[in-house]
């Protein structure tokens, strides 16, 4: 199965350019686990990288940090639609000033997707850490309205980057979402991505927590009339997969739920640090930096290639394990305890 699926070197990649953030998301590894000492990539690194794969149809500029701190991002994202890429990442939006907004504009991005846990001031500081709220919403109008402004003259083409808003549904947090519909709408965002909890056992990051497969009737019920208002006001709603948000919640997988990804022969994720995991998952649940190092990173790019990497033994092993019934950690619990 491996041998002709990796014949070539993958086409969708992750990319980290910073490991810094500015926020202390309460079910984020990064707040609760160990992790990858703070850097930015810088662009020379970052070409280093990105250089090393012929084709790159689609590269997500984000990881564990806020993608806005690194300065040279816009310069990335040039770089990337100078070979035809599709660039797209998730940020939490408290640096989206007009500058930067105006550099993301001009860099052509494609798609921007905010962060946003909580439709209040008091939840979204409770979820993420700090007391940004109102700060975001102000600097995500703003980024609209400069968008709409210099879109005069072109009616009929959508304008770049695509905004989309990017929530963590939780038990905690449920009840807002359609106080979050109402916010995006009247900030003339028209897609929600119902994203899935990923959980440790660590804050907020728990199975008390999670909503997939542990739904009530009144949870899974208030998701269904959010899809009914987002079709009645023309916003896009979607999760995990090709699945709609309720889908999401109430999936069965199968007798081996992890099966069905194509992370593994598809995609690679690679940290600011350079260290290449098998996917965006791969960061979270570990109970020790050693155990990150040894179970969770497959190479790095700054000390072999990249092609090396993809075809070595580790990750040879790593995919033999996935197409056994005893898959690496990271990918044992998808399917179970979240979706995919």
């Amino acid at each position: 199965m491996t041998t002709a699926t990796i014949a070539t070197l993958p086409r969708s990649i992750y990319i980290e350019p910073t490991s810094r953030c500015n926020e202390l998301c309460q079910q984020c590894p990064r707040t609760l686990l160990s992790r990858e000492d703070d850097r930015d990539l810088s662009f020379d690194n970052f070409r280093f990288i990105v250089d090393q794969f012929p084709v790159l149809e689609r590269v997500v500029l984000h990881g564990l940090g806020e993608p806005l701190l690194n300065k040279e991002l816009p310069r990335m994202i040039r770089y990337l639609k100078a070979r035809g890429t599709y660039v797209l990442f998730n940020s939490n939006g408290i640096l989206l000033n007009a500058k930067r907004g105006q550099e993301l504009i001009d860099a052509g991005l494609d798609e921007y997707r905010l962060s946003m846990d909580g439709a209040t001031r008091e939840t979204y500081a409770q979820v993420r850490g700090v007391d940004a709220f109102d700060k975001i919403w102000r600097n995500v109008r703003a980024f609209i309205a400069m968008q709409q402004e210099q879109q005069v003259g072109a009616r009929f083409i959508a304008p770049k980057p695509a905004v989309s808003l990017w929530f963590t549904a939780m038990k905690e947090n449920l009840h807002e979402l359609p106080g979050l519909i109402d916010l995006a709408y009247e900030h003339g965002i028209r897609e929600i991505h119902l994203q899935r909890l990923v959980y440790f056992e660590q804050g907020l990051a728990h199975s008390k927590q999670a909503l997939f497969r542990r739904s009530t009737r009144e949870e899974l019920e208030l998701v269904h009339q959010c899809e009914e208002i987002c079709k009645q006001r023309g916003i896009v709603f979607s999760a995990a997969g090709s699945a709609t948000p309720l889908e999401s919640l109430v999936r069965d997988f199968g007798d081996r739920p992890w099966s069905g990804c194509q992370r593994p022969y598809t995609l690679t994720y690679i940290t600011s640090s350079g260290n290449v995991l098998s996917c965006c998952f791969a960061p979270f649940g570990h109970k020790s930096a050693r155990e990150y190092q040894e179970e969770r990173v497959l190479g790095n790019v700054f000390q072999e290639p990249l092609e090396a990497i993809w075809r070595g033994e580790r990750y040879e092993a790593f995919r033999r394990d996935f197409e056994s019934d005893h898959p690496a950690k990271q990918c044992s619990q998808c399917g179970i305890n979240w979706s995919y």
